[in-house]
């Protein structure tokens, strides 16, 4: 590339005349190319040795205490735990769970009649395990929760809630405060609510395969 002083301060700069190869980028792609190929066949015959796993038949293990989905556990005659009391949605920082309040004839007792958790505002801080008074929400060790739109990304009562025999361990984070004695209710007072419908169109019930995990 030839460059021309014309002035003090001043050059003139001519671009040299690219080839046809040079034009069509060949060389260069065929570089590529080979670079590609070459790290393919080094680690086919080194799998061994990669940092990676064969996800999904493999999958990695995290922390005994890893924060991942929510479930919402059941007393032993099939009613919730969860006596919206507002404790959950008070400490979570990114205000994503919101709780609608209902209350039973015959014991007085609070129950939610809604029950959302935004998945995508959730930071997984545990916070809402912390503060829960009833030991009615936990969070699991599932890290699976691909989306494919934001509206999936709400979950509600049909899919926190989980039966009385979910096998919970080992379980994600629950903090540990020694034997609980809960009588099968709520602080161990009354029968407690009966599990009450989810407000959705289709009338589901729970869905704890969703939670499963691995």
């Amino acid at each position: 590339m030839p460059i021309t002083r014309v002035a003090p301060g001043v050059v003139k700069v001519v671009p040299d005349k690219m080839t046809l190869s040079q034009r069509t980028y060949l060389p260069q792609v065929i570089g590529g190319m080979l670079v590609t190929i070459r790290h393919l066949v080094k680690n086919l015959f080194n799998m061994k040795k990669l940092p990676i796993i064969s996800y999904p038949e493999v999958k990695r293990v995290y922390s005994e205490r890893f924060r991942g989905r929510h479930i919402l556990t059941s007393r032993e005659d099939g009613t919730t735990r969860c006596v919206a009391c507002y404790m959950c949605s008070t400490a979570c920082p990114a205000e994503c769970i919101t709780i609608e309040a209902g209350e039973d004839q015959r014991t007085r007792e609070k129950f939610p009649v809604r029950y959302d958790i935004d998945l995508l505002r959730c930071v997984f801080c545990g916070y809402c395990v912390d503060a829960c008074p009833e030991d009615a929400i936990y969070m699991t060790r599932d890290y699976e929760m691909a989306i494919d739109t934001r509206a999936r990304a709400v979950v509600g009562l049909r899919d926190l809630v989980v039966p009385p025999n979910f096998p919970v361990e080992p379980m994600g984070w629950r903090p540990y405060y020694g034997a609980m004695d809960k009588n099968g209710t709520a602080g161990g007072t009354g029968r407690g609510q009966e599990l009450r419908s989810a407000p959705y169109a289709d009338d589901a019930p729970p869905n704890p395969d969703v939670y499963r995990g691995a």
